[in-house]
């Protein structure tokens, strides 16, 4: 039944081995309980969906802005729960809405693997963005210029944001959040200067260590500026891992 098989393949989702989901469903199932081999086939439908998605053609999408980012995602692997690597990319069609384009597991956020995930997009129609969403991952940075050296590129501040505070002290770390904020959050581009400015002259001799990191994004954390003031929330600040 089509509902059984949905239930099934939800419970799957959701984390079930094959002995839950047959436990789970037997009440329902009293006159024709499940078989593990049953439960088997219908979760193998899972992959035959997921290999059409990630062959389907882009061509006809018109993909302007596109997030990049790597995320950890816990999966069952040999009987064991595992967090596995992924490279998440998403695209902002040119009316506004968004589009998952793919998903690839991989061993690590290197050069080759984000490399590898950009010319399967290539391969499959997507053209090249006005504009890439990235975090600081050298590999990532370096497999974008590489792809699309004439796409513009923003900084995720969230990340940045990150950064910074893992090398600030307990006592001043409401302070700098607040002036780096002062940055992402400012009114337009020749104020989000002025804080970027005064960022570092107020923290340069306290905090050399959170100075160095907030230079490492340089003006790529307000390239969004460049941009229409009213997609500015959409948010070209963040990748979408970092919210």
């Amino acid at each position: 039944m089509p509902e059984v098989n949905e239930a099934v393949i939800a419970t799957y989702l959701a984390g079930g081995n094959t002995r839950r989901i047959r436990g789970a469903l037997q009440p329902l199932l009293k006159a024709a309980p499940l078989s593990k081999s049953a439960v088997s086939r219908v979760v193998a439908t899972l992959k035959d969906g997921l290999e059409a998605w990630r062959t389907r053609s882009l061509i006809d999408l018109d993909v302007i802005y596109i997030y990049l980012d790597g995320f950890a995602l816990r999966v069952r692997s040999a009987g064991k729960v595992v967090s596995v690597p992924v490279l998440g990319v998403v695209g902002v069609l040119s009316d506004g809405h968004k589009r998952l384009l793919g998903l690839e597991m991989c061993s690590g956020e290197s050069f080759g693997a984000w490399k590898g995930c950009l010319d399967d997009l290539v391969a499959r129609g997507l053209r090249a963005p006005v504009l890439t969403i990235i975090d600081g991952n050298p590999g990532l940075s370096r497999a974008v210029r590489e792809m699309w050296p004439r796409a513009a590129v923003q900084r995720c501040c969230v990340h940045k944001l990150r950064n910074l505070e893992r090398k600030s002290p307990k006592h001043a770390l409401a302070e700098i959040r607040d002036d780096f904020h002062r940055i992402a959050y400012a009114a337009s581009a020749d104020a989000a200067r002025s804080a970027y400015v005064r960022f570092e002259r107020v923290w340069a001799k306290r905090c050399p260590g959170v100075v160095a990191s907030l230079r490492e994004g340089g003006d790529e954390l307000l390239t969004f500026f460049t941009f229409p003031k009213a997609q500015w929330k959409t948010d070209f600040r963040r990748s979408f891992d970092g919210g």
